[in-house]
């Protein structure tokens, strides 16, 4: 099995030197393991949407996109 070429950096925050198993993009931060774990933790929970098809609210869904359009599409056809 091979090693992962890992490439040496400063942290964008402490400036530490690092390393990382990605090659740094310029003009993008790099952080070390100490100040991503920090930065990673102060990020505010995201709400998880399911991308599941619910049957039972697919009506709703869709009443709700439409309902605009039933407004767009009276307007275009009044004489």
């Amino acid at each position: 099995m091979s090693q992962k070429r890992m490439y040496d950096v400063k942290c964008t925050d402490c400036g530490n030197a690092t390393t990382v198993p990605f090659e740094p993009t310029k003009g993008k931060p790099v952080y070390c393991r100490t100040c991503f774990s920090k930065r990673r933790n102060n990020q505010p929970e995201r709400v998880s949407v399911s991308t599941r098809f619910d049957m039972k609210n697919a009506w709703a869904i869709r009443g709700d996109k439409w309902q605009g359009r039933k407004v767009v599409h009276q307007n275009v056809f009044k004489k």
